[in-house]
């Protein structure tokens, strides 16, 4: 495909256009080599980790460059000579991106200062290399000749940082206190984009979002101050998401409604680990929605840890357990994800029919039918200091939000005493307990596999030591491991088990032959 004229070099000397076509023909070779990639032999999982790690670095790369641009045109004011509102809206019209994107990229390029001259090399310079024309990482770079780009913006334009880390360390820095000293605030960006790039190994938005809340401790605060700062991000958030909250639902005229909602993550999370319950095949005569029961297996569960009912609701019949019970649809591998993830779809819909059909309604505030872990100390939960819980799938909760729930059955609290030590969790024998599960979320809020993000509530227990062997169900013989990762292990799979502090991790190198 030729490219268009803004894109070509210029007979007449350099143009903006002149590299993007460049650009473009290197992406031409790009896809090339990926073809060859794809054909040659012998390629590993490591070397292909490689390329994907480089490509998503051009991809940041990429994305930081459309930023500069948009950054570039609010200094030139384009919006006010087109007669666009603003920047952003400019950006939509010329992207054709939703509204929306066009005024988070104007914000984020602002705030990084991306219009001020990098003269090129961000990738040779990295984010470590850079002094900071503002301490607050964002005033700097408005255009004037001789601002600096953020170290923010210098880490994304050497491709180190994707949108989503930006947009989070940008809103994590402009929520710290007022009245940090200047050395501190510095401090914080560099932790920030650390923990965000890793050296290859960072964290996601998601994750990155949890720990900003506590950057402060990196940079020498005093614990109270960041319990504080952290105890007023989590409330602030859940005032948000109440306020966001929405319901609607619409008669389709056919026997059935549609509708949609947004509720706080808390009471998400809640119905949701009820809906996985219902269909999960392990759980033991687990019922249907038709009301028939199937045989579930053995092996210990969280709440729906797989996702699949063993009752066979809309089974293919072409897959079934090992106990010979047919295994629903979105299990079978015969079909295609789309069809699976409809046939699941289907399946909670109906369990959500069911579960609407049981609700008490004659008292309404009383006992819910799924557990929700939360993790707090007693001086928290009695009002002495302010440090947020966390919940066993990996949301936390302000004090004051800690306080309330924990008046409600379904929402079990884990109290801690000064030192983290659960208080008053018994044991069993041969199965892990509802109670030592408790005590583990305590520890681990995420399945013990290297890099597995799957919540602990999904985590089925697995027992280091085989029971078959001589193990015993006590709290350190149990690692806490998703289906996929427990699967593994059971088929063979070689790992080590390393202990990290008070948890265990896992890492799994290859299936044995």
């Amino acid at each position: 495909m030729a490219l268009a004229p803004a894109l070509r070099p210029s007979p007449d000397g350099p143009r903006p256009g002149g590299a993007c076509g460049e650009v473009h023909a290197g992406l031409d070779r790009l896809e090339a080599d990926l073809d060859a990639l794809g054909r040659a032999p012998g390629v590993t999982a490591r070397e292909m980790g490689e390329v994907m790690r480089e490509l998503t670095r051009l991809l940041n790369r990429m994305q930081a460059l459309t930023d500069k641009g948009a950054a570039v045109a609010a200094s030139i004011d384009v919006a006010g000579r087109t007669g666009a509102r603003s920047t952003g809206q400019w950006l939509a019209q010329v992207t054709s991106s939703d509204p929306r994107a066009g005024y988070r990229q104007a914000q984020r390029a602002e705030g990084a200062g991306l219009a001020a001259v990098t003269s090129g090399g961000s990738v040779l310079k990295g984010s470590g290399a850079v002094g900071v024309g503002s301490v607050a990482d964002g005033s700097a770079g408005d255009g004037a000749k001789g601002a600096e780009v953020s170290l923010t913006g210098r880490a994304q334009l050497a491709g180190d940082l994707s949108r989503e880390q930006v947009e989070v360390i940008q809103t994590s820095l402009s929520a710290l206190p007022d009245g940090l000293a200047p050395e501190a605030v510095l401090g914080c960006v560099r932790e920030l984009i650390e923990l965000a790039h890793g050296h290859g190994h960072g964290h996601g938005p998601r994750d990155l979002r949890r720990l900003a809340a506590r950057v402060l401790e990196q940079v020498g605060q005093p614990v109270e101050v960041v319990d504080a700062h952290e105890e007023q991000q989590v409330r602030s958030a859940e005032d948000l998401a109440w306020e966001r909250a929405s319901f609607w639902i619409r008669d389709n005229g056919d026997g059935t409604m549609h509708g949609q909602f947004t509720v706080p993550t808390l009471a998400g999370q809640t119905l949701k680990k009820i809906l996985d319950a219902m269909s999960s095949p392990r759980r033991r005569g687990a019922a249907g929605p038709d009301g028939s029961t199937g045989a579930g297996d053995e092996t210990s569960a969280g709440a729906g840890a797989s996702g699949a009912d063993a009752s066979g609701a809309g089974a293919s019949g072409a897959s079934t357990s090992g106990a010979g019970v047919p295994l629903p649809a979105w299990c079978d591998p015969g079909l295609s994800p789309r069809d699976r993830q409809v046939a699941r779809q289907q399946r909670q819909g109906q369990d959500l029919s069911v579960l609407l059909g049981h609700l008490p309604t004659d008292h309404l505030h009383e006992k819910t039918a799924a557990t929700v872990v939360v993790t707090t100390r007693l001086s928290d939960l009695v009002g002495e200091t302010l440090r947020v819980g966390s919940t066993d799938t990996g949301d936390t909760l302000s004090p004051g939000e800690v306080r309330r729930v924990a008046c409600q059955a379904g929402i079990v609290p884990a109290v801690l005493d000064g030192d983290s030590v659960p208080i008053d969790l018994g044991r069993q024998t041969r199965f892990y307990s509802s109670t030592q599960r408790v005590a583990l979320a305590t520890i681990y809020d995420t399945c013990a596999a290297r890099g597995c993000d799957i919540p602990f509530a999904w985590t089925e227990v697995h027992h280091a030591h085989p029971w078959k062997l001589g193990g015993s169900t006590d709290l350190k013989n149990g690692i806490p491991l998703c289906g996929r990762h427990h699967r593994m292990l059971d088929r063979g799979f070689e790992h080590r088990v390393l202990r990290e502090g008070s948890r265990v991790v896992v890492e799994l190198a290859r299936r044995r032959t």
